[in-house]
Order: structure tokens, then C-alpha cells, then sequence
């Protein structure tokens, strides 16, 4: 982990606006990026010096045995964050701190303990720009992140069938995952079967699936603390000529989206491209959400691939690519796949067949 750490911390720090003497990181998210600790308050990251990472008791020792190369500070009961980092750090207008997130009571509260409101600036896309942008060590446990992600899809294809309830298939592919190698779940897993299905973000239920129906299975693992996300869509049994024709017009959308997709080009357009095939087909208005995300410590992060993202895509980008249709009272088919941007186009990292009919009834 230090190795990963210096690293990030690098390239961190050579991105510093020229009027920025200290950043202080406050997501969580962004802390445990750069620590690789996820039970800390803060993470104060000077352009010269050492870092130091804040905490609270309960975590403390546990952040001194496995953070190394940056100072653990202790934050004491009802000592409060911004009166330890008014302390700790000195600020002017030509030596500013900066923030990554800031609600508007901390930016007061923040600029009362500095004395200065112009010495405080909110600088967030220097590391979203940082955390879209993959190292090799991130790749690798992303890659085994998919791999555990096709473990647990592998145990869908067998275990969905009829008189199988939703609850029991999320239950048996996580376990699956668990038992080799997860951390935990990249989100909550998705199974959802018949009309239910139309509902992109539906929740498992104590449905029992049926002969006939279709059942959309969205799940990810974790490991490092990096996520995968993949999705399949099956049919129980043999397929209608409409539920097939609905496949094979997202199955291909998604082909059309990866081939076109390489370092340069805009999100957006790999979108548009996916979306327009979806609705020359005829079902333009049943694609309802993004075509992709980024995918890293969080499920959701940059880049987006979406028909209004500003985003470029760029190497070492990590995304899925997830067309899908979804009609009310019928039900919804989505196919998804966590893709890496490479120098020659894109690799997947995930790689469960699509298997569309299951011949069990």
C-alpha cells in the first residue's frame, strides 16, 4: 500500500495550484483514496512536508498499526476538526487552504477559525480528476474484483430458475463471493424477475421467480476496497420473440458502445451512439439512465457516460457500459460490463457469457 500511496500523494501534490500551501481532504471517500484507512476524520496533505491523517479514538491505534507514511494525529473528544487544522496550518492570500468538499456552515465556521475569507477555496475535481484516472495497483484489484463479481454471476446462472425467490439468489451468489475472496458487496445486489424488472434500481423481494420471466441479476464485489459492477438478464425457460428481440437490441447497443470507445473520446458520444441504436430500434423512451460510470472505491464516480457529459475518456478511465430497456408491466433487460480504457481502445474486466435462456422450470 505505501507504494500505491506515494504515488497518489505525487501526483497529488504536483497538481497544487501555485496559491495553495495545504489541501485538506474531507470526504471520506477521498481520504480512504489516499490512505487507503477508511475510519478517519480528515487527511491534511501540505505541498511541502509531511501529511497528516486526523482521527478520532476509536480508530486511532488502528491507524497508527496501518497507515504508514504520513503522521496519525489523535482529534480528541470535543475537540473540533477546524480549530486542530487552524492550529496546524497558516494561511495568507498568496498561501491558501484548500478543500476538496465544504458545506456552507463549515466554509463559515472554517473562515472564522482562519480569520480570512479569501484564504479558503473548494478545489474538488483535482481529485475527482485524480481518482478517474486508475493506477496500476487500482487496476489489479479492480481486476480481481470482477473476477470474484463473475464468481457470483457464474452462481446466478445456476441457481435462478422458477419457485427460486429473489432473496435467495442474492443470498447464494454473495456467499459465493464472500467465501473466495470479497470484502463485502460493491452495493446492494439487485435481483429482480418479472415486472419488476422495469425498475432499474428495484430491490430484491421475497418474489418467486417464474417460468417465463425475465430476471435482471446487478451485483459487484469488493476488494482493497475497490468495486465491480456487472449485470446479466436471463430468461427463465424460452424466450418470447419479444423478450429476445429486446435482448438482442441491448446486447448489441452495448457492442456498438465498447467498440467506439477509446482514450479521446467524448463520453457523451459513446452514449449517444448506444442510445440512438436503442431508439432507432424503436425503444428510445425505455432508456431511462446513464449509459455508464465510473467505477473505483465507489460504485459511482467519474468518469460519466452519459448525453450530457462533459467527460473525455482517457487511459487508466475504469467504466461500465450498461444500455438497458425497461417497460412498465412487462418488465426490463440490462446488460453491464466494467471495461478498462487502454492505449488500444478498451479491455474487459469482466467477462461472464451472456447466457440469455435458462432451461429450468
Amino acid at each position: 500500500m505505501c507504494a500505491i500511496l506515494d504515488n497518489k500523494l505525487f501526483n497529488f501534490r504536483v497538481r497544487f495550484p501555485e496559491d495553495v500551501a495545504n489541501f485538506l481532504i474531507l470526504d471520506s471517500v477521498n481520504v480512504e483514496y489516499f490512505t487507503g484507512f477508511s475510519g478517519a476524520v480528515a487527511f491534511l496533505v501540505p505541498r511541502d512536508g509531511e501529511c497528516v491523517l486526523y482521527v478520532s479514538g476509536t480508530n486511532f491505534e488502528q491507524a497508527r498499526h496501518e497507515v504508514k507514511n504520513v503522521r496519525v494525529e489523535l482529534l480528541r473528544r470535543g475537540e473540533r476538526l477546524f480549530d486542530r487544522v487552524g492550529c496546524d496550518v497558516e494561511v495568507s492570500v498568496c498561501a491558501k487552504l484548500a478543500v476538496d468538499v465544504l458545506s456552507f456552515e463549515g466554509w463559515r465556521f472554517l473562515v472564522k477559525v482562519l480569520g480570512d475569507d479569501g484564504c479558503v477555496v473548494v478545489l474538488g475535481d483535482v481529485v475527482v480528476g485524480l481518482r478517474a484516472v486508475k493506477l496500476s495497483e487500482e487496476v489489479a484489484l479492480i481486476g480481481e474484483a470482477c473476477r470474484l463479481a463473475d464468481v457470483g454471476m457464474g452462481v446466478a446462472c445456476e441457481v435462478v430458475g422458477s419457485g427460486v425467490s429473489e432473496l435467495e439468489v442474492a443470498a447464494e451468489v454473495e456467499y459465493a463471493m464472500r467465501k473466495r475472496g470479497s470484502c463485502g458487496v460493491a452495493f446492494n445486489t439487485i435481483v429482480v424477475s418479472g415486472a419488476v424488472g422495469a425498475f432499474p434500481h428495484g430491490a430484491c423481494g421475497c418474489r418467486f421467480i417464474k417460468e417465463g420471466d425475465l430476471v435482471v441479476v446487478d451485483l459487484g464485489a469488493v476488494v482493497g476496497g475497490y468495486r465491480s459492477d456487472i449485470t446479466r438478464t436471463f430468461v427463465v425457460g424460452r424466450a418470447s420473440g419479444r423478450q429476445r428481440k429486446l435482448f438482442d437490441v441491448v446486447r448489441e447497443a452495448q457492442s456498438l458502445a465498447i467498440d467506439a470507445m477509446h482514450a479521446g473520446v467524448g463520453a457523451a458520444n459513446v452514449d449517444v451512439l448506444a442510445r440512438e441504436f436503442i431508439g432507432d430500434a424503436g425503444f428510445g423512451g425505455y432508456f431511462v439512465h446513464n449509459l455508464g460510470h465510473g467505477v473505483g472505491l465507489a460504485i459511482h464516480e467519474a468518469p460519466v457516460l452519459g448525453p450530457v457529459s462533459a467527460d473525455v475518456l482517457a487511459v487508466g478511465n475504469v467504466v461500465t457500459v450498461e444500455p438497458g430497456i425497461y417497460i412498465v408491466g412487462f418488465g426490463g433487460i440490462r446488460v453491464e460490463d466494467t471495461v478498462l480504457v487502454t492505449d488500444n481502445g478498451v479491455k474487459k474486466l469482466t467477462k461472464t457469457p451472456y447466457t440469455f435462456e435458462l432451461a429450468k422450470f
